[in-house]
């Protein structure tokens, strides 16, 4: 609405009548400071406020806008002197006149943003608007008011705004003036008159230079450029700003919920403004001559740097509202001083480069006073450069996207003679998909998530209606089969139809005539069971209790597929891969990196294995999983066919190699088969992998046990007490383990670097161990072979938990303890430990005993 008052506004006056008005507005927002003395805001930040607070703010705001209205009417033919061009003081007169206004409608205004009442603030100033600009200011202009129209425009405004806004909030219009309540009014809002007073300078130093140096004309040139851009923009931030005050002041005292707040709004704020900006530069041909006419060529320029300028400027804003709303005001009185300093010194160097120079020295200075809000910041709320990133990202990404398309767009409709309205909208709808379809990219997904939580969700219209919700289902659907298209075109039907219809159990399709002739029998290995972990009660309820464990199965196959990198099986000819083969679904989506081999498996044609005897696949994988969920298949598989042949890949993890040795001895070679790319395997033994990963079946303990302490139950009680240490471990790695390390020695502790030790050495050592202590990481499966009577302290560095070892240990029959410490970590981030919690769980210990005999020879 304001962008067209404006275009219609720019083709029925000149330059120079905006230039007058600009001249006079920096003028009259000099005097503007003076006569609220920051009793707006003031109002607004106060925790508590009375009825006297509200007759005080109303009295003094009147008396100020009496006094700056005759102060600037007597003062007005002095402005001259420095515009030099008389024909501004009777413009400046009659906007004089709007002081008295604001005065008598600010108390009102600002009781209503108090309440929040944002929805009702927002109707009546849409309609002041088209009454007053639409009516009063395109009317007079259309009879050849001239400059006059906008000034009718704008004294009308004022007037309706402050009558609807008293309607709405009608307070007590009695006169009071009382010290001790206007005193901390004044405190805070002196303050910020005098901020808003550097404010005005910095935000007006443009039109001064311009005004002083490159005349009337210039100055509505660039008042149009500016407006241009500032309009569109402002209003979207406009509607956001105000709120942030009041919703600020009432989070002052909760630094963390202030802090996720701010940045939320930077966030969303930035993904709005940064595109918008950088797709008015790139159109600011078509836009101008759209907009102003043609008259307004010279605007061109300005625009594609002003659409920086205000940008920031209104990304800027929200930092100065933060400071405001924690009354935190010297700082930012400081930082707006030097900005005004340091702006003021940037023009008078650019001045001579003209109207473009100045304007360019605008930009460099609103990234400056940018940069300086976001550097404070962080002396409030005490986010990290990280956080930053993470909050501007999604909006640099995107509007480089988006200026990209847009530049390529306005090169190729260079010379082709299109009309500029038809460029103009081309750029818009371009802009527009590109900006909504960017919230597809997994980039902007924080954005997404924000725009539903913050916006979209206290939008009690849309909440509520049927038709919205059903749109965005509909979309979220089209989304969805869209994806899945195209996963299909570019993975295969494997892949591309995982996890639901490319994935099926043997116990589900074995009786398919497809499938038939690749089954030969099937045995029950053992029978379903339920496993009980007798946690105490105070540990919180994450540590799982119970688990249920299918019956174990295991199928004698033939004419099937196997990769030997991860174990995965499919049958020839058919698009989906055997369930019993991978186990966890999140080994397929995700943690296991299945996926890649999938889409190989799908391309390549496996090569024919010559081995006609039976085979086992043994997939390496990592440690735990490798021990409780691996072997123990392999195991079983050598006590149920003994000439089963074991199928590796050519590189896997030493540990593998170990203990398969341990088992099969010197015939490691001629029971392995090694091949690298997918193969058929004419006879195959597939057992079933445990679905639930993380989860130890009682029954691969006791197959371990057993093959590898026949005599586990003599064993005599623990005496070693160990440190499992990860400071050579790639994650989860704590930076002052070390430290740790140390401590637990000066107690007797040994310090075990488990990657260092054969499988064999591991078995040895945890077979005499009586103390564990360990960061939570795959070492701890090694206690499967520790006597009776083992102690485990286990320790989770904030942040990170997986309740695995601690249902291993109580499943064993051990006693089990945690300790969790440290600073916030993700999985795989690297912190610090505290030592002392540490050191205060462990165990008590009893004198060490020696001489005791390896159990692996």
């Amino acid at each position: 609405m304001q962008v067209g008052y404006s275009a219609l506004m720019s083709r029925l006056l000149t330059p120079a009548d905006f230039g007058l008005v600009g001249m006079a507005g920096v003028v009259l927002s000099f005097g503007s400071y003076f006569a609220q003395m920051g009793l707006e805001q003031a109002l607004i930040q106060r925790t508590e406020l009375s009825d006297d607070d509200v007759r005080v703010a109303f009295t003094v705001s009147v008396l100020l806008g009496i006094t700056c209205t005759t102060i600037l009417w007597f003062a007005a033919p002095l402005v001259p002197l420095y515009f030099k061009n008389p024909h501004v003081v009777p413009i400046l007169q009659v906007m004089a006149v709007s002081l008295l206004i604001t005065g008598l409608s600010a108390t009102a205004v600002s009781l209503l943003k108090r309440r929040m009442a944002f929805e009702t603030l927002s109707k009546i100033e849409v309609a002041s608007y088209i009454i007053s600009y639409g009516g009063v200011g395109l009317g007079m202009a259309f009879r050849g008011h001239g400059v006059w129209s906008l000034l009718g425009a704008t004294i009308t405004q004022g007037i309706l705004l402050g009558i609807l806004a008293y309607w709405n909030v009608r307070h007590s219009i009695r006169p009071l003036f009382n010290w001790s309540v206007f005193k901390p009014l004044f405190a805070f809002g002196g303050k910020v008159s005098v901020i808003s007073f550097l404010e005005f300078l910095g935000a007006n130093l443009d039109q001064l230079f311009i005004g002083r140096l490159l005349g009337v004309r210039m100055v509505g040139i660039y008042n149009r450029a500016f407006m241009l851009v500032y309009l569109p923009v402002h209003n979207m931030t406009t509607s956001i700003a105000r709120v942030l005050l009041p919703a600020f002041s009432t989070l002052q005292n909760d630094r963390k919920q202030l802090c996720q707040s701010y940045l939320t709004t930077l966030s969303l704020t930035s993904y709005i403004v940064l595109p918008t900006c950088v797709g008015i530069a790139t159109t600011a041909e078509p836009l101008v001559r759209v907009m102003l006419g043609d008259q307004w060529l010279e605007a061109i320029p300005i625009v594609k740097i002003v659409a920086f300028v205000v940008g920031l400027n209104m990304l800027s804003t929200f930092g100065g509202i933060l400071f405001e709303s924690l009354a935190d005001l010297n700082f930012k009185l400081g930082l707006q001083g030097s900005y005004v300093v340091v702006q003021a010194l940037l023009m008078i160097y650019a001045s001579r480069f003209g109207l473009i120079g100045l304007t360019g020295a605008m930009l460099v200075g609103e990234v400056l006073r940018h940069i300086a809000y976001l550097v404070a910041g962080r002396r409030l709320l005490s986010y990290s450069l990280f956080d930053i990133v993470s909050t501007y990202l999604p909006a640099v990404v995107t509007a480089l996207v988006v200026g990209s398309a847009s530049y390529g767009l306005t090169v190729l409709f260079t010379g082709s003679g299109v009309p500029a309205l038809v460029q103009l909208l081309a750029h818009i709808l371009l802009c527009a998909f590109l900006l909504i379809g960017m919230l597809t990219v997994g980039i902007n997904r924080p954005i997404r998530m924000q725009l539903d939580e913050h916006v979209l969700s206290k939008l009690s219209f849309l909440r509520h209606a049927r038709p919205f919700s059903q749109m965005r289902l509909t979309v979220a659907k089209v989304r969805l089969r869209l994806a899945q298209v195209i996963q299909r075109k570019l993975l295969g039907s494997i892949v591309g139809n995982l996890p639901g219809t490319a994935l099926r159990s043997l116990e589900e399709v074995w009786g398919w005539e497809a499938v038939k002739p690749h089954v030969r029998t099937m045995r029950t290995l053992s029978l379903p069971t339920t496993q009980y972990y007798s946690f105490p009660e105070h540990y919180p309820p994450y540590f799982r209790r119970h688990k249920s464990f299918e019956a174990r199965l295991a199928y004698w196959l033939c004419d099937v597929c196997v990769a030997p990198a991860n174990g995965l099986t499919w049958l020839p000819n058919v698009d989906y891969v055997l369930s019993e083969s991978i186990g966890d679904v999140r080994r397929l989506m995700g943690w296991g990196n299945i996926m890649p081999h999938l889409h190989l498996l799908h391309t390549r044609r496996p090569t024919q294995l010559t081995e006609t005897g039976l085979v086992v696949a043994a997939a390496p994988s990592p440690y735990f999983h490798w021990l409780f969920e691996t072997l123990p298949n392999l195991l079983t598989a050598l006590e149920i066919a003994p000439d089963v042949r074991i199928l590796v890949p050519t590189h896997y993890p030493v540990f593998v190699r170990q203990a398969l040795a341990l088992r099969l001895g010197d015939s490691f070679s001629q029971k392995t088969i090694v091949a690298d790319e997918p193969v058929r395997i004419p006879n195959l033994l597939l057992l079933q992998t445990e679905v639930d990963a993380g989860f130890v079946p009682p029954i691969a303990v006791d197959i371990l046990r057993t093959t590898y302490i026949p005599n586990y139950e003599q064993l005599p009680s623990g005496h070693r007490d160990i440190y499992i240490s990860r400071r050579y471990a790639p994650r989860r790695a704590m930076a002052n383990e070390v430290e740790l390390e140390n401590a637990l020695r000066e107690r007797g502790y040994e310090i075990v670097y488990c990657e260092k030790l054969s499988f064999a050495e591991q078995i040895n050592l945890f077979s005499q161990a009586r103390t564990v202590v360990a960061l939570h990481g795959a070492g701890l499966s090694n206690i499967t072979w520790s006597p009776k009577g083992l102690r485990v302290l286990e320790v989770f560095p904030n942040g990170y938990f997986n309740d695995c070892y601690a249902r291993l240990a109580i499943q064993l029959g051990f006693d089990y303890s945690y300790a969790t410490c440290g600073q916030v970590q993700g999985k795989t981030a690297s912190g610090t430990i505290s030592v002392a919690d540490v050191l205060a769980r462990l165990p008590t210990l009893a004198p060490q005993v020696s001489g005791f005999a390896p159990v692996l020879q």
